[in-house]
């Protein structure tokens, strides 16, 4: 009876631990105005599409971001024949905001986010795989982004 009402007790105070979630829309203090892209690419749409979802329409503090971004994939590691074993993905977003007024000073960012990860016997899966790294570092570096740009 005592391990139940113990139980009980810390159900409760852990469920109301008071959990709000860091990125959300209603928090962040910018609203970007407009995004232009240096190059035109997917992964680039990518990035703008998820830095759109943390713009605050509410926010005083509007922002323009000119982006450029690029994925960059090495061989770190190869096995006794050349084969490589290991690879490494790199993302690489370039921030610049553009200033609003004379006043201000336009301000550069580069983000980069990187995973090293094995090579596979079948491309296929090998490809998926690739695609999963790529959405979880466009992620980061919008993580990133986002905080830098909620510090402006």
């Amino acid at each position: 009876m005592k391990k139940l009402i113990i139980f009980l007790i810390a159900l409760f105070i852990l469920n109301n631990c008071g959990y709000t979630p860091i990125y959300s829309s209603k928090e962040n203090n910018f609203y970007i105005k407009e995004i232009s892209q240096k190059n035109i690419s997917k992964l680039n749409s990518k990035i703008v599409n998820n830095l759109k979802i943390f713009s605050n329409q509410n926010s005083k503090n509007i922002i323009q971001l000119e982006i450029s971004s690029n994925k960059k994939i090495d061989i770190i590691q190869k096995d006794d024949k050349g084969d490589p074993t290991r690879f490494k993905m790199t993302i690489s977003l370039n921030v610049n905001t553009l200033s609003k007024n004379e006043n201000e000073i336009n301000k550069t960012k580069i983000f980069v986010s990187s995973f090293d990860y094995n090579n596979n016997s079948n491309k296929f899966t090998l490809k998926q795989y690739e695609k999963e790294i790529e959405n979880i570092l466009v992620n980061k570096v919008v993580e990133k982004s986002v905080i830098y740009l909620s510090e402006l």
